[in-house]
């Protein structure tokens, strides 16, 4: 019998038949070329992608998160991406599930709204037309790469967790990989569902962009700048007693964004996410600063066991 074209990594703390992702690849009809599935056990995703590389018969790797479900082309739209042999990476954006509750839609209208995260919102939102990618564009829970791109610049740093993907991405486009993204390539997924459980998400990402410093090296972009700038901006606030401008910039700025949000949501919703999306950016800020002092304290990388499985949960 000859080798599936695809397999797909999934990394999962406990293996769970019915997690979203198993249960949309079986409801949508496989390839015809072929698809294995690999679900990694364990504690840390980096390491238990890595793991499933060396059991993967695909000669493409399909990166899926436990949370996520596929859209019902979503293998005729991949065949197509990789008909083209400029294409050795390829991704598309994770659209909000059906059904999501309000505070879902409110985060994931503040990471689609580019006024507030920039190119990045390429990944939660379909953005334009297929298109050559960076890191910036692309999320490792919707993402495929020939199986040979990890022979020619190694795997996933297991020194980061998150970021492990932008790290890596980074050095794909160094050796000139073709990476691509496709507003057409979709899957769905949750958004966060409290202000806590997003802010503690943005801080966590911070971190793990200080963290990437580490491991890629510093480069003079956006994301190196934002703690300074942000610093410099409140230290010249309380230096020059500006509170009233601040204020009044702080609601212009919530307006601007309420106007320009997802024209879908609540007139509340939009009022709610203008308020708090200032807070976006200073989140993740604060993240980087805390991820610079965190980096005098290193944390080991978890020594837990990772399982491999297949779809049914028979170990491999």
């Amino acid at each position: 019998m000859d080798s599936p074209r695809y397999t797909v990594i999934i990394p999962m703390s406990r293996f769970r038949a019915d997690e979203p992702v198993l249960v949309s690849l079986r409801e949508t009809p496989p390839p015809a070329s072929g698809m294995q599935i690999l679900v990694a056990e364990g504690g840390h995703p980096a390491r238990q992608r890595n793991a499933a590389l060396g059991k993967a018969q695909g000669n493409v790797l399909v990166f899926l998160d436990n949370d996520c479900s596929i859209s019902a082309d979503y293998w005729k739209e991949l065949e197509t991406a990789l008909a083209r042999p400029e294409v050795e990476i390829v991704g598309g954006p994770a659209l909000l599930r059906p059904q999501a509750t309000a505070w879902e839609e409110i985060f994931q209208a503040l990471l689609t709204n580019t006024l507030i995260v920039g190119t990045v919102s390429a990944r939660y939102a379909s953005r334009g037309e297929f298109c050559v990618a960076t890191q910036t564009d692309l999320i490792l829970c919707n993402l495929a790469v020939r199986r040979s791109i990890f022979d020619k610049i190694g795997p996933l740093s297991t020194d980061l967790y998150p970021n492990e993907e932008n790290e890596w991405l980074d050095r794909a486009h160094a050796a000139g990989v073709g990476a691509y993204y496709d507003p057409g390539l979709q899957v769905f997924r949750p958004q966060r569902r409290t202000p806590g459980q997003m802010g503690l998400t943005l801080l966590r990402y911070g971190m793990g962009r200080t963290r990437q410093f580490r491991v890629s090296g510093w480069r003079p972009t956006f994301h190196q700048f934002l703690p300074v700038m942000l610093i410099a901006t409140f230290a010249a606030l309380l230096h020059w007693r500006l509170e009233v401008e601040f204020v009044i910039l702080w609601l212009v700025a919530s307006a601007i964004i309420a106007f320009t949000c997802d024209s879908l949501l609540h007139v509340w919703q939009r009022i709610v996410a203008g308020l708090i999306a200032p807070l976006i950016p200073l989140t993740y800020s604060v993240g980087q600063v805390i991820g610079w002092i965190a980096l005098l304290f290193p944390t080991p990388v978890s020594s837990s066991e990772i399982v491999l499985l297949n779809e049914r949960g028979e170990r491999i």
